[in-house]
């Protein structure tokens, strides 16, 4: 585990937002365009403005979404929208949400983690665009605006207890879309110091925010080449989320995908006939209940997707032994998104460059992917079943990659709960 530390936190100021719930978003990535929108209107000071700003007719180096971003949060910061923490603190995270109608209950804490490019493991793959957006916003307000979020395993459940006891009284306590959100500061030196003794030496695992994590390296050498002499300064560090793997509930979705195919291609099931056998589905929701559960969790063990297409409607494809055979012995490759990519996607409908390919588009949401095949927009959606924890945890210890949007961890954490600025 690289060095963690408490640090004095902004945070938005109850005495001038009477609803915080209003200015809170989702981490910048997940949030479609209707969405940003509808944040934009929800309130003038809504952390979209920071994470997602708009772009607008006329921009130019000099303005646009990224120093408006910055003027945004000077502004907040000289007005008092923002205030500092007294003390250097951490920020413990209590997440209460329904999960299959069950009551789950998710304990973390934020806190600056020293950057440790070594010493943190990486599962998946990251874009070249995300990272020079995120550059781009960095190098203008100087602030982490969202957490990095890390797992640790923690098999003695200590960490929880020290959480525990700073459960008193909470200075952000917000609900949405169904999940309620809690946020207690801790300041003691005592809890803080046991707390450090034993996070130290435990790996850390990057759940989400691949992208934010590599663009905090690039830009704490860039900082680095500007002030030299500089040590131990607030850009060394990067705003963590820290979560115990072992004693917190963690639901990953799946991420499907949406294919425009070669116009040549005039049949797509027939190609995919070729490898592997089709099974009519009467519904989306019948898709997606026999791909709920990862396959170390299913009685069946087959590589098996959901397919829909505007004219021959659902099916489950299962791919058959001869390509089941073909699928390599390392953890990501035995991936269900892997073998999807390399066995089918790549093989049959030649799109291989993801990263530069307007063939394919993602999705977490199931009937957004339906409603772009019946728009046109799509020929063909794919649906997988979720990555489990442990495929992921496997995959990091090995030093391997998964594709890009093999995971997306449910709850998300959400932006502006504590800012972490960088020029400190």
């Amino acid at each position: 585990m690289p060095e963690m530390k408490p640090f004095k936190g902004w945070r938005y100021n109850p005495a001038k937002i009477k609803d915080l719930s209003a200015v809170f978003a989702p981490p910048y990535d997940v949030i479609s365009k209707k969405e940003r929108e509808a944040f934009h209107r929800k309130d003038p000071r809504n952390v979209i403005r920071l994470i997602l700003g708009n772009e607008k007719k006329g921009d130019s180096a000099r303005d646009n979404r990224y120093t408006r971003a910055r003027r945004f949060l000077r502004e907040w910061t000289a007005s008092g929208v923002l205030v500092e923490e007294e003390k250097p603190s951490i920020y413990v995270y209590l997440q209460d949400y329904l999960e299959n109608g069950r009551r789950q209950s998710r304990l973390g804490f934020i806190a600056a983690m020293k950057i440790d490019e070594k010493a943190v493991l990486k599962h998946e793959n990251t874009l070249a665009a995300p990272k020079k957006d995120r550059m781009a916003l960095l190098k203008e307000v100087k602030t982490n605006l969202s957490p990095i979020f890390g797992l640790f395993e923690d098999k003695k459940g200590e960490v929880r207890k020290i959480l525990k006891g700073a459960l008193r009284r909470p200075v952000i306590d917000v609900t949405l879309d169904g999940v309620r959100h809690r946020v207690f500061v801790e300041n003691r030196t005592g809890p803080l110091q046991i707390l450090a003794g034993r996070m130290r030496g435990k790996p850390l695992f990057i759940a989400d925010g691949h992208h934010r994590f590599e663009v905090a390296c690039q830009f704490k050498n860039w900082m680095r080449s500007q002030f030299p002499a500089a040590r131990n300064a607030g850009w060394e560090y990067v705003m963590t989320y820290f979560a115990d793997c072992v004693h917190n509930p963690f639901k990953i979705f799946p991420t499907h995908r949406l294919l425009a195919l070669p116009k040549e291609v005039k049949n797509p099931l027939e190609i995919l006939r070729r490898r592997g056998a089709f099974h009519p589905a009467s519904s989306l929701s019948a898709v997606l209940q026999k791909l709920s559960k990862n396959r170390r969790e299913s009685a069946d063990k087959n590589y098996s997707f959901g397919i829909y297409t505007q004219k021959d409607g659902f099916f489950i494809f299962t791919l058959n032994r001869e390509f089941t055979a073909r699928v390599g012995k390392s953890p990501v490759e035995q991936l269900d998104v892997a073998v999807l990519h390399n066995v089918i996607i790549g093989p049959c409908f030649k799109i291989k460059a993801i990263e530069k390919s307007t063939s394919i588009d993602f999705t977490r949401d199931p009937q957004e992917a339906c409603r772009k095949v019946k728009s046109g927009e799509f020929n063909m959606a794919v649906f997988l079943r979720p990555t489990s924890l442990e495929e992921m945890l496997l995959v990091s210890k090995r030093g391997l990659k998964m594709p890009q949007k093999s995971t997306y961890f449910y709850p998300k954490l959400l932006s502006g709960l504590v800012f972490h600025k960088l020029d400190e």
